[in-house]
């Protein structure tokens, strides 16, 4: 402070004579102004409304309300403080303003403005200068949705102790797809819900554990096999509000919503019962986005580490916009920050988060779409705070942390919602984040598995992970060793009929399926497919029967319905055929094995038109089914209904193409269809090569259908040449 002074009176000694006659000119004030008071009703009640009021009124998941007067004077000290520390409104971004959509933080003038309004002594002011309230809708923000699923009952969150981690699983009752284009969910007491993600199950599963425990719902945040809707994230946190979505997603009869809880005592009994408001639309999705994980399951913090990090990248294989951006860690998470390097070296901050506050964690939605180029790494560094000086530590004394979705335990995960530029290269990236997450999940297992050696569950997973990765030796380990520590394990006897059905081992495979039915036998997927192993070995009688009692569990489940149409239609039932078909279709629309057998139902009712029409939108749903193309050539070739020569050639140039001009079958229908065109020359070159290629397959049926094709093609251009 003293060599502040010194300084100025330093300055003072040089300043000109002029100065200081233009600053004590008879002109100029003698003092400066004085600001005016604020008042609330001019200066603050904007700010409270424009940026507070959403979440604090009654209903809402706010402790407290912030709509008049007497309420923001009773906390005026509280509000000040926590606008000034960047506490409230909740964000914690530090991106340029703007660059996120939702930004609720208060501008600089705005926090000094409330502080100075509190040490003024909080004045009310004139009533006439009060704006009028903002318009909240009370209820569903979005109106009135077309379907509202609730909790079936409340759960009772105690008055004290550990957070709580639970699951609730909220059955949707539909007939057929739905396209979903937003999604509002309830709280239904936002004083003890921290947050929520919410999920689907389309396999039961979720159903199952939620019956054997005897409170609402079940423990724990391990839910294999729910999943969020491709490309989406979906969850609730405080001051999250609900809003349209960009791409809408489906929703399939027998999904059920589960609703993964982090519920926070009080210090009294509470309650939670929440809901969740769903509308639709009739519009399938104009694009289809895809979420991008990075992240590590290997987290080991020792206990007093002040500075772990958490570092994983990845390199786009094909140019993206990037949408929207969640990341999620737990309390001993400090800092964030994701960037982005392009293939030139310039280096892009997506997201930073300085001061990560795991009561906040949010989904930030670009307000802009941010392009990367095919070549740029996407990193993201997390840095995790294990020291008695982090307040958030659970653990006091600290203690090492490890992988796992408890408070105790840490997380690292970044979600990253993405758009292909080029709608043709999404299956390029699927394939590509595939191999990445089962590299990510398989490392995490393994690191699992060598701390907790009997957990069966995760050997199973792994198992499956390995398979995915060509790795069966090791996977068939995994499964043996699952089922040695429980031998009656269902979802591993399943996995290891699966292996041995590939391998044609159908006595194997049926003792696994039967097991796996024994212990749960309402598995769909098991009975479902020790049908199919029926059907291949000409047990049909017992192939329906495990169809019948399959739709018994489950009305809705599309595989099932395909395969009992498929035996229907051999025996000649086909009106009873088509009626499973379009049950399969009811509830997966795009489902291509059922349209492609709708459509042999169709024909044999010498239905072309229709059959046509089943066949392509077979074909868009499966574009590189060959067998498929075949047909289809072969309809537009034969079928006076609907022939069409240059559908058939373009039909059958793709399948070509992707048998790599060597597949005598489909160079046959080739032929075929070239001589329709009229190209005789190219369909006898066709044919021939066609000829060729049966003879190395030694496929006599074939090889003698070929040369009576070939004689006639002959006799034709002999024809037309001796009548020219």
């Amino acid at each position: 402070m003293l060599e502040i002074r010194r300084f100025v009176a330093a300055v003072g000694i040089v300043v000109s004579v002029g100065v200081v006659s233009a600053i004590w000119s008879p002109s100029a004030p003698l003092f400066a102004a004085q600001p005016r008071p604020l008042t609330f009703t001019r200066d603050i009640a904007p700010i409270v409304f424009s940026s507070c009021v959403s979440c604090h009124r009654p209903g809402e998941a706010a402790p407290f309300s912030l709509l008049t007067y007497q309420d923001v004077k009773q906390r005026a000290r509280l509000i000040a403080d926590v606008t000034a520390a960047h506490y409230m409104p909740p964000w914690q971004p530090d991106s340029e303003g703007g660059q996120l959509e939702g930004d609720r933080r208060l501008n600089q003038a705005q926090i000094e403005i409330v502080r100075r309004w509190v040490d003024e002594g909080a004045v009310e002011g004139d009533p006439a200068d009060l704006p009028p309230l903002p318009s909240l809708r009370v209820g569903w923000r979005l109106g009135v949705p077309d379907v509202v699923v609730t909790m079936e009952s409340g759960f009772a969150v105690p008055a004290s102790g550990p957070d709580v981690f639970r699951n609730f699983v909220l059955p949707v009752t539909l007939s057929e797809r739905k396209y979903v284009k937003a999604i509002e969910f309830r709280p239904g007491n936002g004083k003890v819900l921290h947050h929520a993600r919410i999920l689907l199950d389309d396999t039961g599963d979720m159903r199952r554990l939620d019956a054997k425990d005897a409170d609402a719902g079940f423990p724990g945040m391990d839910v294999p096999g729910a999943r969020f809707p491709d490309g989406h994230f979906l969850g609730w946190a405080p001051g999250k509000m609900p809003d349209v979505e960009a791409f809408q997603w489906p929703i399939e009869p027998g999904t059920d919503f589960v609703v993964q809880m982090h519920l926070k005592p009080t210090g009294r009994p509470e309650t939670v019962q929440s809901s969740i408001g769903l509308y639709f639309t009739d519009q399938p999705p104009s694009a289809t986005p895809m979420m991008v994980r990075l992240g590590s399951k290997t987290i080991d913090i020792p206990a007093g580490a002040s500075s772990y990090e958490l570092i994983d990248s990845y390199q786009l294989p094909i140019d993206v916009s990037v949408r929207s951006v969640y990341p999620h860690a737990h309390y001993l998470a400090k800092e964030m920050r994701i960037s982005a390097k392009a293939p030139n070296g310039g280096v892009e901050t997506l997201l930073h988060i300085p001061n990560w506050n795991f009561n906040w964690q949010d989904e930030y939605e670009f307000r802009r779409p941010t392009t990367l180029r095919k070549g740029t790494v996407i990193t993201m560094r997390y840095v995790y705070d294990n020291s008695a000086a982090n307040p958030h530590n659970p653990s006091q004394p600290p203690a090492r942390v490890r992988f796992g979705s408890e408070t105790v335990d840490e997380m690292g995960e970044l979600l990253l919602q993405v758009l292909p530029l080029k709608a043709a290269e999404l299956n390029t990236l699927r394939a590509d984040v595939t191999r990445k997450n089962l590299i990510t999940d398989i490392a995490g297992e393994e690191k699992r598995l060598s701390d907790e050696p009997g957990d069966y569950e995760t050997r199973n997973a792994l198992g499956v992970a390995y398979i995915q990765v060509n790795r069966q030796a090791d996977a068939l380990r995994q499964f043996q060793e699952a089922l040695r520590v429980a031998p009656e394990y269902p979802v591993t006897h399943y996995n290891l009929a699966l292996i041995a059905m590939g391998d044609r081992r159908f006595d194997e495979a049926q003792v696994h399926y039967e097991k796996a039915i024994a212990a749960r036998p309402d598995y769909v997927e098991a009975r479902n497919n020790l049908g199919v192993l029926y059907e291949v070995t000409g047990r049909t009688d017992l192939a329906v029967e495990q169809y019948v009692k399959a739709l018994e569990s489950k009305p809705t489940h599309a595989a099932t319905h395909t395969n009992y149409g498929r035996v229907l239609l051999s025996r000649g039932q086909l009106a009873e055929a088509s009626a499973q078909f379009t049950a399969a279709l009811r509830s997966r629309p795009d489902n291509g094995d059922a349209l492609y057998q709708l459509g042999r139902v169709q024909l044999a009712q010498r239905k072309a038109r229709d059959a046509a029409q089943s066949w392509r939108r077979a074909l868009a749903a499966r574009p590189d089914s060959v067998p498929l193309m075949v047909e289809m050539t072969w309809l537009f070739v034969g079928n006076d209904e609907v022939q069409n020569a240059s559908e058939a050639v373009q039909i059958g140039e793709r399948a070509n193409k992707l048998t790599g001009n060597s597949n005598p079958a489909v160079l046959n229908a080739l032929s075929a269809a070239y001589a329709v065109d009229g190209q005789m020359q190219m369909a006898q070159r066709i044919g021939q090569r066609a000829l060729q290629r049966a003879v190395a397959a030694n496929d006599d049926a074939l090889i003698d259908a070929i040369r009576r094709r070939l004689d006639v093609l002959q006799q034709s251009a002999d024809a037309s040449s001796q009548n020219p």
